[in-house]
């Protein structure tokens, strides 16, 4: 087996579209390599797949596989951390030491991929909850998943998110992979180390990477980011912020003594306790009415699994705020197509349902039972403006626009039923003569309209003619004034196709 059908082989995904990268050699302010991130919507062959995979490890063409199959099913899946002062080999070694079956990749930016390998498929809902409450635990709540969809609208041209692979370039790559000693592997090692931590579906369910003993029972439907904070510490610098949200919990659940608990929490969890007057200050922070979980602010951030969170029953609620939004993709058609995830969930949107609040809760209580609440227009806006800071672009073919339909309807239309002679443009027939095909615009719009496209009205279509170098022009047809329209003729095939040879076949 050769190096690229082992990377195809473990990186296994979609195959009905595949991402690529172009660098601009430049970085942006976060610390992120700047270029231009395109999906290209293609069907491919396990050929098609090696030579991409060739074309990757010798530093040709970057390559970015979505790992949620035609199935909704997943053989790897990643943690992608976008953070760029990280050690990485110290990074490495803690997620070894705590026997985690996960292999850092350093991504293109300097950041980290933390992927995970299945040794068979697995539904991408069931990964990504698994991998969500991985990256929680070891403190990385914020860091994208991968897979983003759990299931892809794939019929409407939905093509998902693709992560960049490792080894861009093979050998001098500097997208490469981290050992359990924080060392650095070969291409061959990296293959040998995935086939080392590779897991069956029942060992990923049964995966904690902090579970809670006996002693800490009283945070049973706690916010996981509260659980991973009580059995992790709480890092230096955020006791106050640590003791306070741990406060809104406990007020939570238990109303009758949450003070002296707190009291306690403070003693035998915080390193070293606060002062008796930072305590008390907490303690007066949270009889204010409008006491909540602070989920952007740290330590909590770093742990935080939101979707995990609505289902506790002192954690967030079902109502917990604004749903998130996230991995905005548009299908480059004309008119655009958008895809969006919302909680879990993936829509399909028009322009003016992103542009639009009302028309963006219509869709969501449509497709998935669930309205969201309205914020003020320049919060919508900045919302919408950050998804297409990020926005994955999918390539369409020509053929898939709008454009591209109209073009094939068009040379179906003058092609398919053609009139002999130049009367029968009143029997609404196309007339081609020396170059030149002729026809009514009433009768091109109604078979249009009778193959369910409606896209062009009147001024449209009249102005797309034009573009095809097309115009009027008038016929006295048995006396009557006839107005049409003329376009260069579309070619014909003018000889039969090749036939296979069959030599003494039985039949």
């Amino acid at each position: 087996m050769s190096l690229a059908e082992a990377f195809a082989k473990r990186y296994a995904g979609l195959r009905s579209a595949y991402g690529t990268f172009t660098s601009t050699n430049e970085t942006r302010e976060d610390g992120k390599a700047s270029g231009r991130n395109i999906t290209i919507s293609k069907n491919l062959e396990e050929k098609d797949v090696i030579d991409l995979w060739t074309k990757h490890l010798n530093g040709q063409q970057s390559l970015g596989i979505v790992p949620i199959n035609e199935n909704n099913e997943c053989v790897w899946g990643a943690i992608d951390v976008d953070e760029y002062q990280l050690d990485l080999k110290s990074l490495a070694i803690r997620l070894a030491q705590q026997k985690l079956p996960l292999v850092l990749c350093r991504s293109k930016s300097g950041g980290a991929h933390i992927f995970i390998f299945l040794l068979e498929p697995i539904p991408a809902s069931m990964l990504q909850r698994k991998l969500r409450q991985v990256a929680a635990a070891i403190g990385y709540g914020q860091a994208e998943i991968f897979p983003k969809q759990t299931k892809l609208l794939l019929d409407r041209g939905d093509r998902g998110s693709t992560l960049n692979m490792p080894y861009f370039g093979g050998e001098n790559s500097t997208r490469y992979a981290y050992g359990e000693e924080g060392q650095a592997l070969t291409p061959n090692e990296f293959i040998e180390y995935i086939d080392k931590i590779q897991i069956t579906p029942k060992l990923l369910e049964q995966l904690e990477a902090s579970p809670l003993n006996e002693k800490q029972e009283w945070l049973d439907q706690a916010p996981p980011c509260i659980q991973h904070l009580i059995v992790q510490g709480f890092p230096k610098g955020t006791r106050n912020s640590g003791l306070f949200n741990v406060g809104v919990f406990l007020r939570k659940k238990f109303a009758d003594d949450w003070e002296k608990r707190l009291e306690d929490i403070n003693i035998q969890y915080m390193q070293p306790p606060l002062g008796a007057q930072e305590v008390l200050t907490v303690i007066k922070q949270l009889k204010r009415k409008d006491y909540f979980y602070k989920c952007n602010d740290q330590p909590i951030a770093s742990h935080c699994n939101s979707p995990l969170c609505r289902t506790r029953k002192y954690g967030i609620g079902a109502n917990g705020g604004t749903p998130l939004f996230s991995n905005l993709t548009k299908q480059d058609s004309d008119p655009p197509i958008w895809f969006l995830d919302v909680e879990g969930g993936r829509l399909e949107l028009e322009t003016d349902d992103l542009l639009n609040q009302n028309r963006f809760q219509r869709k969501c209580m449509e497709a998935l039972n669930k309205i969201p609440p309205k914020v003020k227009d320049n919060v919508w806006r900045q919302i919408i403006q950050q998804l297409l800071d990020v926005i994955t672009i999918v390539e369409v073919p020509a053929e898939s626009s709008t454009e591209g339909h109209f073009m094939e309807l068009l040379e179906a239309f003058c092609t398919e039923r053609p009139a002999r002679e130049r009367d029968e443009l009143l029997l609404h027939k196309p007339w081609t003569n020396k170059g030149k095909t002729y026809f009514r615009l009433a009768d091109l719009m109604d078979y249009l309209h009778r193959n369910n496209f409606k896209e062009y009205q009147r001024n449209k279509l009249t102005s797309k003619l034009k573009q095809l170098e097309g115009e009027p022009y008038f016929f006295n047809i048995k006396g009557k004034g006839v107005n049409v329209w003329h376009i260069n003729e579309f070619t014909t095939q003018s000889e039969p196709h090749d036939l296979p040879e069959f030599n003494d076949m039985k039949i």
